[in-house]
């Protein structure tokens, strides 16, 4: 009778640590991923803040009298501009977790409530996304095909696949003197700032799972 609950309790404690070991390996695999995030969100804040710098410098021009302006400027700053690129970070582990429901069975009640605070972060951010690119698909660019050069904007913007500039002229006193297009760029600077935002709190929850995920492995 004392052999077989002997037996029973090593294979009771041998599960504890085979269970142990699975979460421990579930708890790196969610701070390598956040960490690759980290990086990734770095990387598109960074276009973020250009964009915005662009907008504001296209406000400046608004109204401006000065004939001498010049096209390749306003070529780059459009370009700029409009780099506001989607976050979509790669998190299979998390990911399963969701999908098959076992967030729910991971012990750390703090951790479970980051994670489920993450993935409504993330939402926000691709919610006020999908607005940003409503906007720019029917408002901002249809504006632009009609009294400005994609084509000019593509060389400004660096791309190698189109080598010499338009040959239909652009009036860019003209445009910077259309009041529609001072609206524009404001809603666009305005679309940027608020993901920027978002960005930034996509950033302080990293910063928490991360020490939470630390805690949890030490």
């Amino acid at each position: 009778m004392i052999g077989i609950l002997i037996a029973i309790q090593l294979n009771e404690w041998n599960q504890h640590r085979l269970e142990r070991k699975q979460y421990t390996v579930v708890l790196r695999n969610l701070q390598e991923e956040f960490n690759r995030t980290k990086a990734l969100l770095a990387e598109i804040t960074a276009r973020y803040v250009n964009s915005i710098q662009a907008n504001n410098l296209l406000m400046q021009m608004i109204a401006s009298e000065d004939e001498s302006l010049s096209e390749l400027r306003i070529d780059t700053l459009i370009a700029k501009c409009t780099m506001q690129p989607p976050f979509f970070p790669l998190q299979p582990t998390l990911a399963e977790l969701m999908n098959s429901g076992n967030i729910k069975s991971l012990p750390n009640d703090q951790l479970k409530r980051k994670l489920y605070d993450w993935e409504s972060t993330i939402k926000w951010f691709h919610f006020d996304y999908d607005l940003y690119i409503n906007f720019n698909n029917f408002q901002f660019q249809p504006y632009l095909n009609t009294r400005w050069s994609w084509k000019n904007i593509d060389i400004a913007d660096g791309s190698k696949h189109v080598q010499t500039r338009s040959k239909l002229t652009s009036a860019p006193l003209k445009m910077i003197h259309d009041l529609e297009f001072e609206n524009l760029v404001d809603q666009n600077l305005f679309h940027a700032n608020r993901l920027h935002h978002r960005l930034e709190g996509v950033d302080i929850m990293i910063a928490k799972l991360l020490d939470e995920l630390d805690a949890e492995l030490h």
